[in-house]
């Protein structure tokens, strides 16, 4: 399947389809709003202690705290080919926590997990080099149409991402005194920037785009299953991560949870690629069913495949000309 550029068309950029699990940063919670507690916690077990962020959310009247205060521990993510929409490759990290863990291992941990992701979204950024190189060498060309127009290296797309992941990893890097690759995606400020809601081909929000100016969200599990995707895993979602990480070192059942939400975010992206009319019927079809061989690769963990069996009534749907 070969998706083409339109002739003199600007091409799109590789799409990095990504979700992070967060954490309370306790210690910072604590350090900041310096709630009265009414037990006594232990010293090298505070920074994980859960009671102490209910009394620093007492203090604030919020039990969502700003982005600074959501510590990183998993971020998945997939590389979706923009010619294709099919899955390249991916990144699958978190934070192991054991037992005697200390808040300095864990911060050093969180940062270098944010640095990997930083570095993993410039992969692929010489995707359309040739076109680029192809444009740019007309001698008729001034330097100041050279330099606007250059490659956009990743387009970030995920469900709630403008609202919540971006922020969270561009406040815990700052945090974290980390310096982010994409120079666009620092530097730019304007209407066509990183951050910019119109400016769909570097940052694509598939909650605020489904949305709309409705007043009436919908949720990811809403939204992929009345897709027919099979929906969020079972038994875990973001109101658990905290305790299954801090109190049960169930780091392994998050991370999984991560990586299916990205999947089910990869095949609303299909949906609404093919209803924005940018992947003709039979490129979604091709594009559906390389997703389903890919959940059903040999090697991929048991949750893809449950994936794939419930997904069927999106699958079969692709398989339809529906004109």
């Amino acid at each position: 399947m070969v998706v083409a550029t339109p002739a003199g068309e600007r091409p799109q950029a590789p799409i990095l389809v990504f979700d992070i699990e967060t954490v309370p940063d306790i210690g910072l919670l604590q350090e900041i709003h310096e709630p009265q507690l009414e037990f006594d916690p232990d010293p090298a077990m505070a920074w994980r202690d859960l009671r102490i962020a209910a009394a620093a959310y007492k203090v604030t009247g919020k039990d969502f705290p700003p982005p600074m205060f959501h510590a990183v521990m998993c971020i998945c993510a997939v590389f979706v080919n923009p010619e294709t929409y099919t899955i390249m490759d991916g990144f699958k990290r978190s934070i192991p926590l054991t037992p005697g863990g200390t808040r300095e291992e864990f911060l050093a941990a969180e940062r270098e997990l944010l640095r990997s992701f930083w570095a993993f979204a410039t992969k692929h950024r010489d995707f359309s080099r040739v076109w680029y190189d192809s444009q740019t060498s007309d001698f008729r060309m001034s330097e100041f149409q050279r330099r606007k127009m250059k490659p956009v290296p990743v387009t970030f797309c995920g469900y709630n991402t403008s609202g919540f992941d971006l922020p969270v990893i561009e406040q815990r890097s700052l945090r974290h005194l980390l310096t982010c690759p994409i120079a666009e995606y620092g530097r730019e400020t304007g209407y066509d920037s990183y951050r910019s809601r119109f400016a769909p081909e570097k940052s694509f929000d598939l909650f605020s785009y489904i949305s709309g100016n409705s007043s009436l969200k919908s949720s990811l599990d809403v939204v992929s299953r009345a897709l027919g995707l099979g929906g969020k895993m079972e038994g875990m979602d973001g109101s658990k991560v905290a305790q299954a990480y801090y109190d049960d070192q169930q780091w392994v059942a998050i991370e999984e949870y991560c990586a299916i939400d990205v999947l089910i975010t990869h095949g609303v992206l299909l949906a609404v690629q093919k209803f924005r009319g940018i992947l003709p019927e039979e490129d979604f079809r091709e594009a559906a069913a390389h997703f389903e061989k890919f959940l059903r690769q040999e090697g991929k963990p048991p949750s893809y495949l449950r994936l794939a069996d419930a997904s069927q009534p999106f699958f079969q749907a692709a398989r339809i000309d529906a004109g």
